[in-house]
């Protein structure tokens, strides 16, 4: 799937199908071991509380680079909670196995609600050992770490939510991590640089397929068009009066105050239309 996309012939129609998406990426990434990019993306798979994988999992004695082995198991049924896109197992080494439920979206939302949540309702299967045993052919225990949410956007209200409505609330907020494609591109991209073959053309061919998909993070205009714009009745950012627009920047969430986040702004004055900042 990911040549012919690459190659043109994918059916658009079949570009907004988030299982083919999935199956796609993580098609090639269950062979890539434990050392070679995984630890640089789960680094990226944080809490609400900014807290990633990698470091909670430290903090158990966990080492991802340690284990020998990873295996992607694909849709599992869990007759009681529904059924998560992909658990991920890793073993081998002295390590006990580690694993995890991703759950991937594109477009879509996480579906159910409250008590019905989705999220949650995967947390609670991986607290259930003889299920965990059953797909992952493991009948030892499993150090369950939690659930990561990946999507194209910052998904933190879904999560806050999730929290919320969780029946253990303090679990959950250390237990579901968000991560977007975006980084899995970024990850793959630098990954495909510092490895060897056949990893290397195995990532540099995600991140190709991933940017084909137009989930890359924004990085700036591509051409520069001042003088295409029109010298007067539009501003794209308006501070004040006498500013440009010179960009997007990343500031801490903290230190942003409510007359700072004017995204969007214009001034239609020639039909009396003027439309505010939001």
């Amino acid at each position: 799937m990911i040549d012919a996309e690459l190659r043109g012939k994918l059916r658009s129609e079949l570009q907004d199908d988030e299982d083919l998406l999935t199956s796609a990426v993580f098609g090639i990434l269950q062979y890539v071991p434990p050392n070679v990019f995984w630890p640089m993306v789960l680094a990226r798979a944080r809490t609400c509380c900014g807290i990633n994988i990698i470091k909670q999992c430290t903090d158990l004695g966990i080492q991802f680079e340690a284990y020998e082995r990873m295996a992607v198991h694909f849709w599992p049924i869990h007759q009681k909670f529904g059924e998560p896109d992909l658990l991920l197992v890793y073993s081998g080494g002295s390590q006990l196995p580690t694993c995890f439920i991703i759950e991937a979206k594109l477009w879509a939302s996480k579906s159910g609600w409250k008590e019905q949540d989705q999220l949650n309702r995967y947390l609670l299967a991986l607290n259930d050992s003889i299920w965990l045993g059953q797909v992952t052919g493991f009948h030892i225990k499993l150090t369950s770490i939690g659930l990561i949410y990946l999507t194209p956007r910052a998904a933190w209200s879904e999560l806050c939510d999730s929290i919320k409505y969780a029946p253990d609330q303090s679990t959950a907020e250390e237990s579901l991590f968000l991560l977007e494609w975006q980084d899995i591109l970024e990850t793959a991209h630098q990954a495909s640089h510092v490895t060897r073959e056949p990893y290397r053309t195995m990532l540099s061919k995600i991140a190709n397929f991933l940017e084909c998909r137009g989930l890359s993070y924004f990085c700036g205009f591509s051409h520069h068009m001042e003088e295409e714009m029109p010298s007067a009745g539009l501003l794209f950012y308006t501070p004040n009066s006498k500013s440009h627009f010179r960009g997007f920047t990343l500031a801490p969430f903290e230190q942003l105050v409510e007359e700072d986040t004017v995204l969007y702004g214009g001034r239609y004055e020639d039909d009396g239309l003027r439309e505010k900042s939001g």
